[in-house]
């Protein structure tokens, strides 16, 4: 009888924890404890098990267990921030989408150094979102092999591992930069808070790319590791001026960081734009109303998170098949009185 059962449950196709445990030479519990108490058990050994995990492609079936409410509408949005401006336009759009539908909408805050895709798959989730998460070649992998749909919210992906819905951030930056060299500046800084890797990593490429373009300095970048914000770009304006003491435009990798920037040139009695130009992006609505009005790149935060939603549904009713690809939007460039 119990070979039957065996025979049964291996029949679904799915591998189980006693098939990890016979891949590594372990008994069941000694897995169970890898995966939900990874500090009971040796660094070697985890990372023996990890490989089985890895390789077989096993899923942790909790969803009876510890999580029997969790039913298979459940979408888990993965993200390590719920503050950043971009990240809680996107969530608005996406959520628009969805809640008239029975999908549950799990949202998942992970630190970078944790293992969150254990976290993941312990809620058995029908389709994953990654809100401007950073995956390495490993995770990447290992995410592939859950077999689950997964849509990536955020830059331009340049694997296709997923339906990744972003901006081409490189098309961003020359927009600025050719913006203000016709205007007749030629000292350009660029301004940078915190933000997420993946899209800090484009602009600086993008931006160095764009200054050997048009034979201007490349080199002239200060970055503050507080998050965006009125004041981080008072700080960062007033080191600015220290340093390279000429400038006469400045690009902001966000409105919040441009806005402090403005605010802190008033208070100097410095003209704008005529002394100084100042530009950045993101198109919020700070930008419209900030004196004077910001000249930005507008990039379409809430209708990135409209189009994820909308693949959600369609993905979920199976009026779609899942097949990584990338689907990019458009950004435009707003002139307006601080250029």
């Amino acid at each position: 009888m119990a070979e039957q059962k065996n025979k049964s449950r291996r029949s679904t196709g799915k591998v189980t924890l006693a098939d990890i445990a016979k891949e590594v030479g372990v008994g069941q519990m000694t897995v169970s404890r890898a995966i939900h108490k990874p500090e009971l058990v040796s660094e070697d050994l985890r990372n023996k098990i990890q490989q089985a995990i890895q390789k077989m492609g096993y899923i942790p079936n909790l969803a009876a267990r510890n999580l029997a409410t969790v039913s298979s509408n459940t979408v888990v949005l993965v993200t390590t921030s719920l503050i950043a401006t971009e990240n809680t336009l996107i969530m608005d759009g996406l959520h628009r989408e969805i809640q008239a539908t029975d999908l549950q909408l799990l949202i998942l805050f992970v630190e970078k150094e944790k293992d969150w895709i254990n976290q993941l798959i312990n809620y058995a989730p029908e389709i994953v979102v990654l809100l401007n998460m950073e995956c390495d070649q490993q995770q990447q992998q290992r995410l592939t092999t859950l077999n689950i749909p997964l849509i990536t919210i955020g830059a331009k992906q340049t694997n296709k591992f997923s339906i990744n819905i972003g901006i081409d951030v490189s098309h961003v930056i020359h927009l600025l930069v050719t913006h203000l060299l016709q205007k007749g500046k030629k000292e350009i800084g660029l301004l940078c808070a915190n933000q997420h890797l993946s899209i800090f990593q484009q602009y600086m490429q993008s931006w160095h790319n764009a200054c050997l373009e048009h034979f201007i300095n490349p080199h002239l970048i200060l970055h503050n590791a507080e998050q965006a914000s009125f004041k981080t770009g008072c700080q960062l304006f007033n080191e600015a001026l220290l340093l390279w003491g000429k400038i006469d435009a400045f690009i902001c990798l966000s409105d919040e960081v441009a806005c402090g920037v403005i605010f802190e040139a008033l208070r100097r009695h410095i003209n704008i734009p005529h002394e100084i130009s100042i530009s950045s992006i993101g198109g919020l609505e700070i930008s419209q109303v900030s004196y004077p009005k910001l000249t930005t790149v507008y990039i379409p935060y809430r209708e990135m998170g409209i189009l994820a939603g909308r693949t959600l549904r369609r993905l979920y009713h199976q009026q779609i098949t899942y097949q990584p690809e990338n689907i990019l939007l458009r950004s435009r460039l707003i002139v307006r009185d601080s250029t």
